[in-house]
C-alpha cells in the first residue's frame, strides 16, 4: 500500500498559501466596508502543532460580525476554482457545513523569496457564491480530478472552469465563441475560448463586458457567476447571533459564539452559558461560549478554562487543552496571561503544551510575558525555546529596554534567546548593552550587531566601533560572511 504524506516545507507552503488568501480576503472585505473576523482559528496563520492534532469544527474562514455573511479562502499558487472533496464522506464534501449565501474567495500568489511563507498577491481577489457552485456541482458543469502523486494525499478535488487574463487587458470582443483580450501597452492579443473540453464540453459565461479594463489575472470566464466586488447586505444585531446559539447546525453554533465575544452583550450571557454548560454540546462551541463570557470577565468563563488547563489528560485530552491555551491568548486580559504563564512553566505538562503557551504569550507584550519566554532559555527541551525565542520576537518592540536589562543581568544559558530576538528587532541604541569585563556578553552583542546591523543606524554602529574594537571586528567578520554569495549556497 502507498503511502500518503506531505513533506514539513511542501505542508508549510499550503499553509502559508492558505493564510495568504485569508488575510488578503479579509483585507478586501474590509476595503468594501465589512467587518470581517477569523471565524476558522489558525486560518489566518501557518503555525504547524507537530505532536498534537487539533480537529477543529469545519467552518468558513471568515465571518463578518456586520451582516452575518462567511467565507471561505483559497489561496493558490495556480487560478482555479477548485475545492477538496470526498465522494464517500459528506462531512469532507467540499461544501460540507456551508450555506447557501457563503461565499468562496479565490486569490492567486506568487512566491517573493526563498523562504516557503513569502508570497505575493498576483490576482484580484475574486468571490462566488455557494449556492451557483452547488447548482454548478449537481447540473455536472464541473470536473472531479485525482492527484497524480502520493505528495498531495488521498483527496480529489472539484473543479469549476475557468479562465484569465494573461496580463492587464482592454475587452475588444465578446460574443458566443470567445472573448477577445487586448494587451494594454504591449503588443498581440489574447483569445478566450468559452467552449471547453472534447467529450463533455462546458460552455463557460464571459464575467466581464467589452471596454472594461480587467488585471493580470483576473478571472474573466467562468461556469459560475464570479465577482470582485459584493452588494452590501442589510446588517445584523446581537439578537440574529443569539439565536444561531440554537441552530441544529454545529459550525452555526461556532460561529454565533464567536460573534458574541465581539458582537455586543446586552442579552446573551444566558445563552452562551447555556451552550458552556451543555454536555452534550462540542468542546469547542462551549470553548468559544467561555471564551465570550471570559472576555466580559464572567467568572464562569474564565473557570471553564481554568478547569480544562488544569484537569488530567485522561479527563481533558491534550488537543483540547492546548486549543484552550489557544483561546486563551485571544482574550487580552492579565488573567490570560498569567495562566498561560501558569502552563509555560510547570514541568508537569506535555512539551507541547508549554510550547504553545510559549507561542500564545507572543500576543501580550508586557514585561512579565518578556520575563517567563527568558526563562525558558536554559531548557532542555528545544521544542518549548524555539516557541518562546519566536514569541519574544514578536513582542521585543515594545519590550527592548527591558530585554536589554535582562540580557545584562541573566545567566549566560539564556543569553542565546535573548540575542536572538533583538538582533532581529533591532531600532535601539546598541551602546546600552555593554557591561563592563563581561566577556560572554560581549560576544552576544557581537552577534547582535553583526546579524542586525540594518536595524541601527550608522552613528550606533560607529560609535561601538569606538567604544570596543574587538566587538566590531567580530560583528565585521558576521557581516562579511552573511553578505557573501556562499552564505545560503547549498549542496544540492
Amino acid at each position: 500500500m502507498a503511502i500518503s504524506f506531505k513533506s514539513d516545507e511542501s505542508f508549510l507552503q499550503k499553509l502559508a498559501v492558505g493564510a495568504a488568501g485569508t488575510n488578503a480576503t479579509i483585507d478586501r472585505l474590509r476595503e468594501m466596508g465589512f467587518e470581517p473576523i477569523e471565524l476558522e482559528r489558525g486560518s489566518t496563520g501557518f503555525k504547524i502543532w507537530k505532536k498534537i492534532k487539533i480537529k477543529r469544527v469545519r467552518v468558513p474562514d471568515i465571518l463578518c460580525l456586520k451582516t452575518g455573511q462567511r467565507f471561505e479562502s483559497r489561496g493558490k499558487t495556480k487560478l482555479e476554482i477548485s475545492m477538496s472533496h470526498s465522494l464517500n464522506d459528506p462531512r469532507r464534501a467540499w461544501d460540507a457545513g456551508m450555506r447557501d449565501d457563503d461565499h468562496v474567495s479565490v486569490v492567486l500568489f506568487e512566491q517573493s523569496g526563498g523562504s516557503p511563507v513569502d508570497w505575493r498577491r498576483v490576482s484580484p481577489v475574486h468571490f462566488i457564491n455557494v449556492k451557483e457552485m452547488r447548482t454548478a456541482f449537481l447540473g455536472k458543469k464541473v470536473t472531479i480530478t485525482k492527484p497524480k502523486g502520493v505528495e498531495e494525499g488521498s483527496e480529489i478535488r472539484v473543479k469549476w472552469t475557468c479562465a484569465e487574463a494573461n496580463q492587464k487587458s482592454k475587452v475588444l470582443i465578446i460574443d458566443n465563441k470567445k472573448i477577445r483580450l487586448n494587451p494594454v501597452g504591449a503588443a498581440g492579443q489574447q483569445d478566450i475560448i468559452l467552449s471547453r473540453g472534447k467529450k463533455d464540453k462546458v460552455l463557460m459565461l464571459p464575467q466581464t463586458h467589452v471596454g472594461e479594463i480587467v488585471e493580470k489575472n483576473q478571472i474573466v470566464a467562468a461556469v459560475v457567476p464570479v465577482l470582485r466586488t459584493l452588494a452590501d447586505c442589510s446588517p445584523v444585531d446581537e439578537e440574529y447571533f443569539r439565536g444561531k446559539l440554537r441552530s441544529a447546525s454545529l459550525s452555526e453554533r461556532y460561529a454565533a459564539a464567536k460573534a458574541l465575544r465581539y458582537r455586543g452583550y446586552a442579552n446573551s450571557k444566558t445563552a452562551l452559558e447555556d451552550r458552556m454548560i451543555d454536555p452534550e454540546e462540542d468542546i469547542y462551541v462551549q470553548l468559544e461560549a467561555a471564551a465570550a463570557l471570559a472576555a466580559y470577565d464572567e467568572e464562569q468563563g474564565w473557570r471553564f478554562m481554568e478547569n480544562k488547563l488544569n484537569s488530567p489528560i485522561t479527563t481533558v485530552p491534550l488537543e483540547t487543552q492546548l486549543e484552550t491555551v489557544i483561546v486563551a491568548s485571544e482574550i487580552n486580559k492579565e488573567r490570560s496571561e498569567h495562566l498561560l504563564i501558569q502552563v509555560l512553566q510547570d514541568s508537569a505538562r506535555d512539551d507541547e503544551l508549554r510550547a504553545g503557551a510559549a507561542w500564545a504569550l507572543g500576543q501580550f507584550a508586557s514585561k512579565t510575558s518578556a520575563s517567563a519566554l527568558v526563562d525558558t532559555f536554559n531548557l532542555r527541551t528545544p521544542e518549548i525555546k524555539i516557541e518562546a525565542a519566536r514569541a519574544l520576537l514578536k513582542i521585543a518592540p515594545s519590550q527592548t529596554d527591558h530585554l536589554v536589562d535582562l540580557l545584562k543581568k541573566s545567566n549566560i544559558t539564556k543569553r542565546g534567546g535573548i540575542a536572538w530576538a533583538l538582533a532581529r528587532a533591532g531600532n535601539f541604541e546598541p551602546s546600552s548593552m555593554f557591561v563592563e569585563k563581561d566577556d560572554d556578553l560581549r560576544k552576544w552583542i557581537s552577534y547582535i550587531i553583526g546579524y542586525g546591523k540594518e536595524g541601527f543606524s550608522s552613528d550606533s554602529v560607529d560609535a561601538i566601533c569606538k567604544a570596543d574594537s574587538e566587538v566590531y571586528f567580530a560583528a565585521s567578520v558576521l557581516w562579511q560572511i552573511l553578505a557573501s554569495w556562499v552564505n545560503d549556497l547549498k549542496e544540492y
